[in-house]
């Protein structure tokens, strides 16, 4: 008789952890499984009028960050999360009834957790966070997945043995790591293949505080394009053509903005920039990496994105400067002197063909869980 395939059911949010998820459903997509993806829109925090701190005062998240850290609101926040996803994700679960689970959002792991004992799944939670992780993160009854050798020095602090992490590096989806013609590529974009390219983004959600490097780009000398990736941010977006239509009028410029909203395509424009501005985000930091394009941090997220500025300054990728005066003239400054960037090529290429590995290291991880539990 002739076994089942494996069934293996993803969970990721419809936010940044929907590109994790994606990418492990790509990792696995050419083994023998089944595979299932999930997104579920998550019940906090998800709509508008709750995400305007984040998208106008970044810095603002430190509070419940840290707040988070007490262990008696760690467990308020733990009890309301269980109780907000049980009864969705069970019946995902008891259809599915998967032999693996992979979590890319924390806010589903207390569910996960306690469905795993009812449904004799094995837990994979990919932390979605490369360096400052939360203890809300980690997942004592999965196999937790991280960044690199100093992740796993926290979540060791946090209590997790080495029989339950992994050291992965970050998982990519597979467009932004194919090798790529830039001048191809920004021809099928409509962009001038010989002008000065920077790409301009601000999340999955389009957080307004890029728009303090607009400055930067006024009065240059020099030819340059400019692509803003708005994200869902509907305010954002037409903020940006107001913007765009008053400086179409002023004429002399050698500036050419192009704006856009939310894309799928956004690997293309990571591929057709010499350099990416933003918000650094785990997700837009890593993709960047593996299209090799420097990276300028001019916002992040207060404690959960710190980390984030230490990484792009420890390997190299590009510079932080949150000071917008200081952002704006070092964006100048750049433009002046593209040669600038040259230094960090090395240091992306590394990185990327270190994150590479990742897919592997799921399949590898994977197969072997499989065999040792005796579903493979």
């Amino acid at each position: 008789m002739k076994r089942k395939k494996p069934v293996i059911s993803i969970f990721a949010s419809i936010w940044g952890h929907k590109s994790l998820g994606l990418a492990a459903y790509e990792a696995l997509s050419k083994s023998d499984y089944k595979i299932i993806s999930n997104l579920i829109k998550p019940d906090t925090f998800s709509t508008q009028s709750s995400n305007i701190p984040y998208l106008l005062f970044p810095s603002f998240t430190i509070i419940p960050y840290q707040m988070a850290k007490s262990e008696h609101i760690r467990k308020i926040a733990e009890k309301y999360l269980l109780k907000t996803y049980f009864k969705k994700i069970e019946k995902l679960i008891s259809i599915q009834q998967p032999d693996i689970v992979i979590s890319t959002y924390f806010a589903f792991n207390f569910a996960l957790e306690n469905l795993s004992k009812i449904y004799k799944f094995l837990l994979i939670n990919i932390i979605a966070n490369p360096r400052t992780i939360h203890k809300i993160e980690v997942s004592n009854n999965a196999y937790n997945f991280i960044l690199d050798k100093k992740a796993e020095k926290t979540i060791r602090h946090f209590g997790i043995d080495k029989e339950h992490y992994k050291i992965s590096g970050w998982f990519v989806r597979k467009e932004f790591q194919k090798n790529y013609d830039r001048t191809k590529i920004r021809k099928l974009l409509g962009l001038n293949p010989n002008y000065f390219t920077l790409c301009v983004i601000g999340g999955s959600e389009g957080t307004l505080t890029i728009l303090k490097i607009l400055p930067a780009f006024l009065e240059l000398n020099q030819k340059v394009q400019v692509v803003f990736i708005c994200g869902k941010n509907k305010s954002l977006y037409k903020s940006l053509r107001l913007f765009q239509e008053i400086h179409k009028l002023s004429n002399g410029s050698n500036t050419t903005f192009i704006i856009r909203g939310y894309t799928e395509n956004t690997h293309e424009y990571l591929q057709a920039s010499d350099l990416v501005i933003g918000k650094a985000g785990p997700n837009l930091l890593f993709e960047s990496v593996a299209t090799h394009t420097p990276f300028l941090a001019i916002s992040h997220i207060w404690g959960q994105e710190d980390g984030n500025l230490e990484i792009i300054k420890k390997y190299k990728l590009g510079f932080v400067e949150e000071n917008p005066v200081k952002a704006i003239n070092l964006t100048r400054k750049i433009i002046r002197n593209p040669k600038m960037l040259n230094w960090f090529q090395k240091p992306l290429e590394k990185l990327a063909e270190y994150n590479n590995n990742s897919y592997q290291i799921l399949r590898d991880f994977v197969a072997e869980i499989l065999l040792v539990d005796g579903k493979q």
